[in-house]
């Protein structure tokens, strides 16, 4: 769960270069076939493996492509709306069949197999880490697998999002007549206010005691929530950046620095996240751009 699976964006966009409309098309079928197969080899490889969380993946990937591309064709809506719909059908779906198959104890065992491939994950990038370094990151070694084995749906659901919005963007460079409209600029991106809820169910679980069920719940909620809204803060900085002369160049290499420096990055991650829940009532890039109206009608 640390790597997103190929087939989150190969399977939907060999899917939509299928569907799309068009004599055109014939060109980009071939293509369409070539991603389609690969893709299905990689599922087929990743269900066979033995392992109960492989054949979890799997079929959520065939169910949230089956969901992607029914919205996309019956009820068009921006790409995140689409694709957030998508991953709760293929989420539930996913749920329902390993209650039917596997029982409750199904849950169980993938709880049991994400830790272990986790942990070994985990232990293999303290392995290879700088001797110097060695000390530090085995002290995170457990807190590392406790985060990233609590979080893996919200991960998954992450990673899905960001497969379906790549898958879409291929699709539109490939197909002669695609089947909606390019994604907005990321400096316009946005989404629901409703969001902000989120982030308040991951405090109450942090806070509350509540059963288990609902606390990994409110996390992985809480988790893609912060997501999106670091998201939302950083085209917010980058809007800004433009309003005052700063190159997305210069963006780009401030944001590798945070990277590279372990500590910087903890300060801006939760600087962005705020930035982006804040704009949900403060709606900074709209006072900007309202700010610059009036002042070119000024001069």
């Amino acid at each position: 769960m640390l790597w997103a699976h190929p087939s989150l964006v190969g399977l939907p966009c060999a899917a939509l270069l299928l569907l799309a409309p068009g004599n055109a098309q014939r060109r980009a079928q071939p293509i369409a076939g070539v991603i389609a197969a690969l893709s299905l080899a990689l599922l087929f490889l990743t269900a066979a493996g033995g392992t109960r969380l492989g054949a979890m993946t799997a079929t959520y990937i065939v169910l949230v492509t089956a969901a992607f591309i029914g919205l996309v064709l019956l009820q068009p809506a921006p790409l995140l709306r689409t694709a957030m719909r998508s991953i709760a059908i293929g989420g539930v779906a996913t749920a329902l069949l390993i209650q039917v198959f596997w029982g409750v104890d199904g849950f169980g065992a993938l709880n049991w197999e994400t830790l272990r491939q986790t942990s070994l994950a985990v232990r293999g990038m303290v392995e290879a880490s700088p001797p110097q370094a060695v000390g530090t990151t085995f002290a995170l070694y457990e807190p590392m697998v406790r985060v990233l084995s609590l979080t893996w749906p919200g991960m998954l659901a992450l990673q899905t999002l960001a497969g379906l919005a790549l898958a879409w963007q291929l699709h539109l460079r490939l197909a002669a007549v695609p089947l909606g409209q390019p994604l907005t600029r990321f400096r316009d991106f946005r989404m629901g206010d409703a969001w902000v809820w989120g982030i308040v169910a991951w405090l109450g679980v942090l806070i509350l005691p509540v059963s288990r069920a609902l606390h990994v719940a409110g996390t992985n909620l809480g988790l893609v929530a912060a997501t999106l809204y670091v998201l939302r803060g950083a085209a917010i900085v980058a809007t800004f950046a433009e309003a005052f002369g700063l190159s997305a160049l210069a963006l780009v290499i401030a944001a590798a620095a945070a990277a590279a420096l372990a500590v910087p990055l903890i300060f801006i991650l939760p600087g962005l996240c705020t930035l982006g829940i804040t704009d949900t009532w403060y709606q900074y890039r709209r006072r900007l751009a309202e700010a610059r109206a009036r002042r070119t009608h000024i001069n």
